[in-house]
């Protein structure tokens, strides 16, 4: 049964998530009995995404003389204050393309494909290799200073089973000037990491990039793309892109909270 919600969880919800988390010196843990694997920090029991909507209250008594903060997968408020906990946060919305289906993005977003195909870039697709590619990492993190926005730590990236990741890079004159990694994690890839420069921008780099992976993981049988949250205000160009891809909005469960259970 854990193996089967393994095939269609969301990235946090994955073993190979917490194996990374544990590798990099986060306490990250996977209990089998509520298949739910959660991060703790201090005084704070964290679980992302989850899907198990009938284990909420199992999971509050993971970690009872923590703070349990939970972000479920979907919808379920009757479930959690059922189990104790109450809302703090307002749903965030993620995008997904459905890989068992041919890619359709929006027009607009078709023109940016088709002038990347007619410009000189040329494109490689492969696994993501931790040494090789660390340029990456640094890449992204100087991005986020520039943009002010913190990611996912590149340590999940860092120790994901390489036979399970997608790089995708564009470049030009030899040189990268755009690239997309993805985590595969059963029958779902995850958006992890995306880059650019102001060429790979102009030549619509990102684009043709997607269109080109979205191939290569539909041949791996794989069923959901994971394109991550969708931010209009903070960041719109980030959401029209991955609206113009064709993707599906879909809301999560919003974050809930429940205090300690101190037991005697």
């Amino acid at each position: 049964m854990f193996n089967n919600v393994m095939e269609t969880c969301a990235l946090q919800q994955h073993i190979n998530f917490t194996n990374a988390l544990q590798i990099a010196g986060v306490k990250g843990f996977s209990d089998e009995k509520t298949q739910t694997q959660y991060v703790e920090r201090g005084p704070v029991t964290y679980v992302a995404r989850t899907n198990g909507m009938a284990h909420f209250h199992a999971i509050r008594q993971i970690n009872p003389r923590t703070i349990c903060v939970m972000n479920p997968d979907t919808s379920a408020p009757n479930a959690l204050r059922k189990a104790g906990f109450r809302q703090i946060m307002t749903p965030a919305s993620v995008a997904e393309i459905d890989l068992t289906h041919s890619f359709h993005p929006l027009q607009k977003w078709r023109n940016a494909q088709r002038k990347a195909e007619k410009s000189p870039i040329t494109m490689t697709h492969r696994l993501f290799d931790p040494l090789k590619d660390d340029w990456l990492f640094k890449a992204d993190l100087a991005q986020q200073r520039t943009k002010k926005f913190r990611a996912t730590p590149h340590a999940i990236a860092l120790f994901w089973p390489a036979h399970d990741t997608l790089l995708s890079i564009a470049y030009l004159r030899k040189i990268p000037v755009a690239a997309m990694l993805f985590l595969t994690h059963g029958a779902t890839a995850t958006y992890q990491i995306g880059w650019t420069t102001d060429e790979g921008r102009t030549h619509a780099g990102h684009n043709l990039l997607l269109a080109q992976a979205f191939e290569n993981l539909s041949k791996r049988r794989l069923k959901r793309l994971d394109l991550g949250t969708v931010d209009t205000i903070n960041a719109p160009a980030l959401a029209r892109f991955k609206i113009g891809a064709g993707a599906t909005i879909r809301p999560l469960g919003g974050t809930w909270a429940a205090l300690p259970l101190w037991r005697s």
